[in-house]
């Protein structure tokens, strides 16, 4: 397999952020399987489905959503009291899960937002809610964020009024939060987030290959968290003229204990399409314990395609990380392209069943539901 990307973290020598993201854009540029979105195509892609992606119309109603995509009540015992020897992951919505290994809990690209915009006015509308609420896990039900990961700027992952109630919440609770954030987001969040730097909260910014390890406890009730950015095929913009000039990227994160058999490996893998490079994050990083893979916002393929994977890529993904289970992200939750809402499901399952692969290692859940592995 060709190598088309490398494996070693930029920066060590003093480089500014914008000379390190730079370089990595120029390398994502390289890859055979990337086409950068232009202008031009994206007003063709918005032009003709405003209707569904805009305005959220043809969504299916409360009532049929209901039926083919349930809302489960969170378990909030399970929430509370973690298996220390598993791995558990709870769905929010879209790409947000709240995961629990190793002692800690770690909340990826939180979305609790009405929108996925700028705004709260206009721009793609829920059209299932989150599971549950930053009030409802930091306070009500006392279970609380530890690591919060953000992949990249885009609207639906890094949510501003999210992340802002999440810093107020560490500040109010006296629990800890780490920011751990693409390379360049930084500064975004010293200017916007100001919470995320009071107390013993801490932002940290990973380029690709570049780990942020957070010591264990005395007690031993938390393991040390390795927790490093991988390379993804996808791209950056905030305001339009910020065209990838913060990075975009996975995580693993590794909780390690005495041994490989108490230590557990996640992979968050944010936004992707699907690239050669996926590969060697296995052979370096893998085997994975779960890996959570999107299969959602795929069509048109003439313009998603090298940015978003499509559910026969997820499949694909799932091999080439080395992942022994994986949990779908990216759908089911805000109208953004326009395959029906339940397609990616459909056929992330005939992909699985046509590779003679157990449908139950790519896991597909509702809303609030918590999976242990």
């Amino acid at each position: 397999m060709k190598k088309f990307f490398s494996s070693k973290a930029i920066g060590e020598t003093g480089e500014s952020v914008s000379v390190r993201v730079a370089r990595r854009v120029k390398e994502r540029d390289s890859w055979p399987t990337f086409v950068a979105p232009t202008a031009r195509n994206t007003f063709k892609f918005l032009a003709g489905n405003a209707n569904q992606v805009i305005l959220g119309n043809g969504l299916p109603s409360e009532e049929e959503l209901d039926k083919m995509l349930p809302m489960k009540a969170v378990d909030w015992a399970t929430l509370r009291d973690p298996k220390p020897d598993k791995l558990q992951s709870t769905w929010v919505g879209h790409s947000t899960l709240v995961v629990q290994m190793g002692g800690w809990n770690i909340i990826t690209d939180p979305i609790f937002s009405e929108r996925c915009s700028g705004v709260q006015f206009a721009g793609p509308q829920r059209y299932r809610p989150p599971a549950c609420s930053v009030e409802d896990i930091c306070f009500n039900e006392k279970v609380g964020i530890d690591v919060c990961l953000v992949s990249h700027n885009h609207y639906d992952h890094l949510d501003y009024y999210s992340v802002k109630e999440l810093a107020a919440a560490s500040v109010r609770s006296g629990r800890p939060m780490t920011f751990v954030v693409a390379l360049g987001l930084k500064k975004w969040f010293e200017n916007k987030v100001p919470d995320s730097l009071k107390g013993e909260n801490t932002v940290i910014e990973l380029d690709w290959h570049e780990t942020h390890t957070i010591e264990g406890s005395e007690s031993g009730d938390k393991k040390k968290l390795e927790i490093t950015g991988m390379p993804m095929q996808h791209w950056s913009n905030r305001n339009g003229f910020d065209k990838d000039k913060t990075l975009w990227c996975g995580f693993g994160v590794k909780s390690v204990g005495d041994d490989d058999e108490s230590s557990r490996n996640f992979l968050f893998s944010g936004d992707t399409g699907f690239f050669d490079g996926l590969y060697n994050i296995g052979k370096k990083y893998g085997p994975f314990d779960l890996a959570a893979i999107p299969i959602g916002a795929y069509e048109p393929r003439w313009f998603m395609k090298p940015q978003h994977t499509n559910p026969d890529d997820a499949v694909e993904m799932m091999e080439a990380v080395q992942a022994k289970v994986a949990f779908a992200i990216h759908w089911g939750t805000f109208p953004l392209t326009i395959e029906p809402i339940m397609e990616p499901v459909e056929k992330m399952k005939v992909s699985m069943e046509s590779r003679g692969k157990d449908l139950s290692t790519f896991i597909s859940g509702h809303h609030g539901e918590t999976q242990i592995v």
